[in-house]
């Protein structure tokens, strides 16, 4: 089956302080520079809210981390489906956009599969944004981008920082998004015979397959299931705890199934180590899987508003057989 998305495109992460977030991305991460913008009735055309026409302003701003780009976002009412978000689930990842072979094209398996929009507008009467209903299926918002064959980026009303940006980033790139379902074959399926995204190797994590795992830096024992598929050049990962220990577990009590993580690319694992000690970024959640991969999440949350998963392959790592793949 053809896949209905080519790659990803940008992180969405809805803040309650745009500018104060961003400069924490720049100033301690190295993320940047940043280019901000301001979306109202006066730089947007046809805004809508679940099909319906309806005026919101939102400020934003973008960056790339490697080669996807990152936007926060600040709502600057009580009418965008943003606020409703940070409302409903605090500050978090929003959305991912998933690129398509054609805008019109995935309009119309949308209409076909009825993927109700979910909030829309034609920037600088030049690109479409297209927010879907895929929560039920993907387990989260899936923006679609329209651009018009002449669109140019416009020029931002701020960028931060002003002069030029030499800061050596922390995270080179996005290696994964990390989402938690509750029911793992269902979605995995859903993703698979609906969208075409596949195939998935399918792995459990336990006592008996990771060493050393730890939740709060103290010993803890716990169990998932998770399954891996790739859209473009990032991996996609559907996690399905099996207990009430571990912080997908948390993650499912507090804002039900959604996107978790994001694991992000480092120069070095010891390294970043050594970033985290220093600036008392604490340990979230960590195993040692198949005596050979450190699994690493971090308390971002505070500084980034997501959780960011660090990656440490022993040189020796391959991919262990999985314990199922789909479809066979």
């Amino acid at each position: 089956m053809k896949p209905v998305f080519k790659d990803v495109l940008q992180v969405g992460v809805v803040v309650e302080d745009l500018d104060k977030t961003m400069k924490t991305y720049a100033d301690k991460y190295g993320v940047g520079p940043w280019k901000v913008y301001e979306f109202n009735k006066d730089t947007v055309a046809d805004m809508k809210i679940d099909g319906e026409r309806q005026e919101y302003a939102m400020k934003l701003a973008l960056a790339d981390i490697g080669g996807v780009q990152w936007e926060l976002i600040e709502p600057l009412d009580e009418i965008s489906d943003y606020s409703e978000f940070l409302k409903e689930h605090g500050e978090g990842i929003h959305h991912v956009a998933l690129d398509t072979e054609s805008y019109d094209e995935v309009l119309e398996f949308c209409d076909e599969n009825e993927i109700d929009q979910l909030q829309y507008g034609y920037w600088g009467k030049k690109f479409h944004y297209d927010y879907r209903k895929t929560q039920d299926d993907l387990k989260c918002i899936v923006e679609l981008y329209g651009p018009d064959e002449d669109f140019e980026w416009p020029e931002p009303v701020e960028v931060y920082p002003e002069e030029d940006f030499d800061k050596e980033p922390v995270f080179k790139d996005v290696l994964q998004v990390g989402v938690v379902v509750e029911d793992l074959d269902k979605t995995m399926k859903t993703y698979a015979d609906k969208y075409g995204v596949g195939p998935w190797k399918v792995y459990e994590f336990n006592k008996d397959t990771v060493a050393d795992m730890k939740i709060d830096g103290e010993r803890q024992e716990y169990a998932m299931k998770l399954a891996l598929a790739d859209i473009g050049g990032v991996q996609w990962e559907l996690i399905e705890p099996l207990d009430e220990i571990s912080d997908y577990s948390e993650f499912l009590k507090e804002h039900g199934e959604g996107i978790h993580h994001v694991a992000l690319d480092t120069e070095s694992y010891d390294e970043v180590l050594e970033f985290c000690d220093k600036n008392e970024i604490d340990q979230l959640q960590y195993g040692y899987w198949g005596k050979n991969f450190h699994y690493d999440y971090r308390k971002t949350q505070d500084d980034l508003k997501c959780i960011v998963e660090l990656y440490g392959p022993d040189e020796d790592f391959e991919w262990p057989e999985p314990v199922e793949v789909y479809p066979e």
